[in-house]
């Protein structure tokens, strides 16, 4: 074939291709119509004509125009359907000097009722110019749901997805998890969130954690990127862990999780002989939730040893004096340190004691946490001096700690070595006869003859022997006074009676502290604690840990009226439903409950006196 035949060859081909009517084949939820010049069109476009309650289908909307500015397209209002406006784009091209404009925009339907869905037509009018789409029709049944949820590659329980492209795998979904469904009371367990993503985020997410009512809520540090393959289909993912600590027994739900995204969708050019057509990128926002959860939350076993105030997880106990040796006066400071896996936070603080000691005071405490790592770890210190004003030894007692160890499901105790600190007399060395003291006057050296008013001697003076009588009563006075105090110090009633005390004067007075500072859930935890020991302590008998119905079978056998049970609950009741109560009320609620339980531990006080 020669050149010029070639060239008309190719002539009479474009010409053909040219007079022809071009026929394009459209999805079965694609209609859309033009003017009659052919000079503006509109078409309106379903991803899928089925769907099931509740999900979305996309509608896209594309307008052409030749040289003229776009018109605006309005949605009508669809009965029963949500309808959000996902964005859009505009695009430009030229062809043999003709400039055509694209206008691409993406609607989010939700429908919420089962039925037929009739999207009416949609006009556009510009210069004269008129077009309209066909009406569009949308099936909401759930049968669509069902065929969904056959979908061999659908993400794991405890998750919504978005968007399946043709191979079956969601673009993006959301799963909640937790590492356990079954613990006991205050026992840690993790709850994982995480979003899979196949599809190119925008922005930053916006994540709605889930109602977590009875338990304690601690967050893990930020959220952590990483890759999974779920049934053979690589993600990326996007995860949040939250450490949860039940507060209460029982069947407990985890509520469900809200998550909004914004994703980049492709959507190609609409004239593909265009050389300046490009493929326009419109965000897309997407909601998703989780399913509940729900968890199981066992009371803690009965027996649990003297000592024990809820703390639960796995903890080491370690004590810490300063120096051996300390002088007369001078300050001994000791530490106690709880290190572990556990609520930390709740942990109460050791008591510290020794014998020997003139005086103590608390000289601080603190609580550092890891969030870091995949659980919940920290330490609990708190520091005390004492002060011994005599020679001699001053001994630290055995520190006891007591928790409740869920891997091992049995009850733990630590106690530390006993400290024996020597302390010697004063350091400072006496002034010699005719020395300057530093910072002092001189002392004069002892006179060698009489002086003006005689001379001293080494007899005693008149009236030293009653006064060494008066001594002597005295003492034995001390001693028997002493006796008696030890006697009443062994007495179990004043030993409650001094727990109660300490209860009020150290946990109520930092559960009020911790109300003040604006952080009402601590607060009430702590609260919650004083109480149950307070309770245990006024009837003789363990009830931290216990189940409702155990505690009040309990408080029962040993004598607590019908009428005093009933406000105990109900103010156990309030104080476990403060952490959740709308934030505008949570602090004051939170103060009037802890008032409430030093009431009742002042009241229970004054029941214990002899």
């Amino acid at each position: 074939m020669t050149g010029s035949s070639a060239r008309a060859l190719a002539a009479a081909v474009i010409f053909a291709l040219a007079s022809a009517p071009i026929q394009l084949g459209l999805p079965p939820a694609a209609f859309g119509g033009g003017s009659p010049s052919g000079r503006i069109s509109i078409d309106a476009t379903l991803d899928r004509d089925q769907v099931a309650p509740d999900e979305v289908v996309n509608l896209t909307v594309l307008v052409r125009g030749e040289g003229l500015a776009l018109p605006t397209v309005s949605l009508p209002v669809l009965p029963g359907v949500a309808v959000e406006r996902a964005g859009d784009t505009q695009n430009f091209s030229i062809v043999n000097g003709r400039v055509e404009r694209t206008s691409t925009t993406v609607y989010r339907l939700i429908p919420h009722r089962i039925g037929l869905v009739q999207i009416p037509p949609l006009r556009i009018s510009a210069g004269g110019e008129r077009a309209s789409t066909s009406p569009l029709t949308l099936t909401v049944t759930r049968s669509a749901a069902s065929k969904a949820t056959r979908t061999p590659a659908a993400p794991p329980a405890g998750g919504a997805r978005a968007g399946r492209p043709s191979g079956g795998s969601p673009e993006l979904f959301v799963k909640a998890t937790v590492d356990r469904p079954r613990v006991f009371w205050n026992q840690q367990l993790i709850l994982r969130l995480t979003l899979y993503s196949r599809v190119d985020l925008l922005g930053d997410v916006d994540w709605k954690p889930p109602s977590t009512s009875g338990f304690w809520t601690e967050g893990l540090g930020p959220s952590r990127q990483g890759r999974a393959t779920v049934s053979g289909v690589e993600y990326a993912t996007l995860e949040i862990p939250t450490a949860l600590f039940p507060t209460r027994t029982g069947t407990l739900t985890v509520g469900s999780a809200r998550i909004r995204c914004r994703v980049a969708r492709v959507i190609q050019p609409p004239d593909p002989w265009s050389m300046l057509a490009q493929p326009d990128v419109v965000a897309q926002d997407v909601a998703l939730t989780t399913d509940p959860l729900t968890i199981v939350v066992d009371p803690l076993p009965r027996g649990a040893p003297s000592g024990f105030q809820g703390a639960v997880g796995d903890f080491h106990l370690a004590l810490r004096v300063d120096g051996m040796t300390a002088g007369a006066g001078e300050p001994i400071p000791a530490r106690a340190t709880i290190r572990g896996t556990g609520n930390v936070s709740t942990i109460r603080d050791p008591e510290i004691r020794a014998r020997g000691a003139s005086r103590q005071y608390v000289a601080g405490s603190s609580t550092r946490i890891d969030r870091n790592g995949d659980r919940l770890v920290g330490e609990r210190e708190i520091d005390v001096a004492f002060v011994a004003d005599q020679p001699g030894i001053l001994e630290i007692l055995p520190v006891k700690f007591v928790w409740f160890d869920p891997e091992a499901n049995r009850y733990r105790a630590q106690s530390s070595e006993r400290v024996k600190v020597t302390v010697l007399p004063g350091t400072a060395a006496e002034p010699g006869p005719g020395r300057v003291q530093p910072g002092g006057p001189a002392i004069a050296a002892p006179r060698t003859t009489q002086g003006p008013f005689g001379t001293l001697t080494l007899d005693p003076p008149a009236g030293s022997a009653v006064l060494l009588t008066l001594s002597a009563l005295a003492y034995g006075a001390a001693v028997a006074t002493g006796r008696a105090r030890g006697r009443r110090l062994r007495d179990p009633r004043r030993v409650r009676l001094r727990s109660i005390q300490r209860i009020l004067e150290r946990d109520l007075s930092r559960a009020q502290a911790l109300a003040s500072r604006n952080q009402p859930a601590a607060a009430v935890v702590l609260a919650e604690q004083a109480l149950r020991a307070g309770v245990g302590l006024r009837y003789d008998a363990e009830v931290a840990g216990l189940a409702r119905t155990e505690r009040i079978r309990t408080l029962k056998s040993r004598g607590a009226a019908d009428a005093e049970i009933r406000a105990l609950e109900s103010l156990f009741d309030s104080l476990g439903a403060i952490a959740y109560a709308p934030p505008e009320t949570r602090g004051t609620d939170a103060k009037q409950a802890i008032r409430e339980v030093k009431e009742t531990l002042e009241r229970f006080y004054r029941e214990l006196l002899p």
